[in-house]
């Protein structure tokens, strides 16, 4: 393909992924091998939204990831016209935990949530509303910019998140707390441990 078409490709993936995409990852899924070359497309779509001055735009996060979003000034003005996101009340409890504990690891996740977190994951992460970083044996969770605006934050700022969701998980779920402040009762832990073992 040449320049044209590689640059809509790359501006297609960011685009629908709604999350952080480092350029190994682009590479990866676009078949583009070249870093470089890959860095300079989305740098010229970066350019090419800043000139014309629209309400998207294309910025560095994370280190060394790119993300398509909608500005902050334009993002608040237009929150409530967002598709709200439909899930089901398991599913929440585990995007607010990792919204409250972020960056947390997978392993916790479940640990603290049980295996169907790997499910609440999964989906959380098809939404968007998620990010998971590979990280030694597990997956690092955290927010994506997609949920701070979904979510009415003015950015996905994780100190201003946890805050936010401190009260949240606080008052609604008051089971998740005694999990993440160690204060199970001793035959639930037991009880699992010995199924495990079988």
């Amino acid at each position: 393909m040449g320049l044209l078409e590689d640059k809509a490709l790359v501006e297609a993936a960011l685009f629908v992924s709604g999350r952080p995409l480092s350029v190994k990852e682009l590479s990866r899924a676009l078949g583009i091998r070249s870093l470089d070359y890959l860095e300079k497309l989305i740098e010229l779509i970066a350019a090419e939204y800043a000139e014309r001055k629209s309400a998207v735009e294309v910025v560095r996060v994370l280190g060394d990831k790119y993300v398509m979003q909608v500005k902050q000034e334009y993002s608040q003005r237009v929150i409530q016209l967002m598709p709200r996101p439909d899930l089901r009340t398991g599913e929440l409890k585990t995007l607010a935990l990792i919204a409250y504990l972020q960056p947390i690891e997978q392993s916790k996740v479940v640990k603290l949530r049980g295996s169907q977190a790997y499910e609440h994951i999964r989906k959380l992460r098809e939404m968007g509303l998620i990010y998971a970083e590979p990280y030694e044996r597990t997956k690092v969770l955290g927010t994506t910019p997609k949920f701070a605006e979904l979510y009415g934050f003015p950015e996905n700022d994780p100190i201003l998140i946890k805050e936010a969701f401190k009260r949240v998980v606080h008052a609604e779920y008051s089971d998740l707390v005694d999990r993440i402040e160690g204060r199970e009762t001793k035959e639930p832990e037991s009880e699992v441990e010995t199924s495990e073992r079988q």
